[in-house]
């Protein structure tokens, strides 16, 4: 997806917290009335038993939709990653806030003129809910739950070259040379101080060791690999800002190597080498890594026609 505007970011994440607090009222309000026709009491205990069961029911269905739509709305922050904050600052705080105020004592007014059915029981479930649902849609769950690649290969492992955790849950196989590259990346990371990895670094560790495939092509397309290491290394330099908020691997990162391995499989190869890394970084022009390579000529239809004419990757020789 192309960047988009400062604007336009904060008017999404401004929608989407609207969207969300509307999703999260509505279901508040229901509750109440729900109480209202069922039967009022403090508790749902004070209800006919079975009133007090449909009352549970329909409070947690309630409470889990809410939940839904929370995470729904926090996993389209990878569109506003700048301006997520916005979304912790009109959602989390004012929820924050109302659980921290005390509930409606029977037969009293609201608190500080808030309306009647955000100060009783049902209502502070939903806010709960919704507010951890919150908390766990930040949480990217694929590198937790989910072993979707195999181990690096033995020889990946006898050299050292095994990337951290945040690669190993990405999904695909991977050469050897694979693994080396995306070890490079989280090194170069870590030379420019950077707690994140993005396209720049995974092009820097692609153009880490002449061996690798993805240096051959560009050699091989006229394209100078040391003066493209001098050019993102001189960009990161300059823009310290291409930080956008996220620890670990950057998201347009994580979607280039995902393509990567559906570019492998595409040709039939079964595991994901650094050509394939390098088209996929070539086909995602709008990063910075990517206009880079445009620049030297490096397009996505070439460097697929020079793998076409290349035999699969093996590791590097010693």
């Amino acid at each position: 997806m192309p960047e988009k505007t400062q604007s336009w970011q904060i008017l999404y994440a401004i929608l989407v917290s609207v969207i969300v607090w509307g999703v999260v009222l509505g279901a508040t309000w229901f509750a109440d009335r729900t109480d209202g026709y069922l039967g009022h009491g403090p508790l749902p205990s004070a209800f006919d038993p079975r009133n007090a069961y449909i009352a549970s029911l329909l409070t947690s269905v309630f409470a889990i939709l809410s939940g839904a739509v929370m995470i729904v709305g926090v996993r389209q922050s990878r569109y506003f990653s700048r301006f997520a904050w916005l979304v912790y600052a009109f959602v989390a705080l004012p929820m924050l806030c109302f659980l921290a105020v005390p509930m409606q004592r029977f037969g009293t007014l609201p608190f500080w003129g808030f309306p009647e059915f955000l100060m009783g029981v049902p209502a502070r479930m939903i806010l709960a809910t919704s507010l951890g649902a919150l908390f766990l849609g930040s949480i990217d769950l694929r590198r937790y739950l989910t072993p979707l690649v195999e181990q690096p290969t033995r020889a990946a492992v006898q050299s050292g070259d095994t990337p951290s955790a945040a690669v190993r849950g990405l999904p695909g196989r991977f050469t050897p040379n694979a693994w080396k590259a995306l070890s490079y990346m989280q090194e170069e990371a870590q030379r420019f101080e950077h707690s994140y990895m993005g396209t720049e670094h995974l092009l820097l560790g692609l153009l880490k060791d002449a061996r690798f495939q993805s240096s051959v092509i560009l050699i091989d397309l006229g394209a100078d690999p040391s003066l493209i290491k001098r050019e993102i290394e001189s960009v990161i330099g300059r823009r310290g800002s291409l930080y956008t908020g996220t620890t670990g691997m950057t998201r347009r990162c994580q979607r280039v190597i995902e393509r990567a391995a559906r570019v492998a499989r595409s040709s039939g190869q079964r595991a994901v080498g650094t050509g394939h890394l390098l088209q996929s970084l070539v086909e995602h022009s709008e990063d910075v890594a990517g206009q880079l390579l445009e620049s030297s000529g490096v397009t996505a239809d070439r460097v697929s026609a020079e793998l076409r004419h290349m035999p699969a990757e093996t590791a590097s020789e010693s």
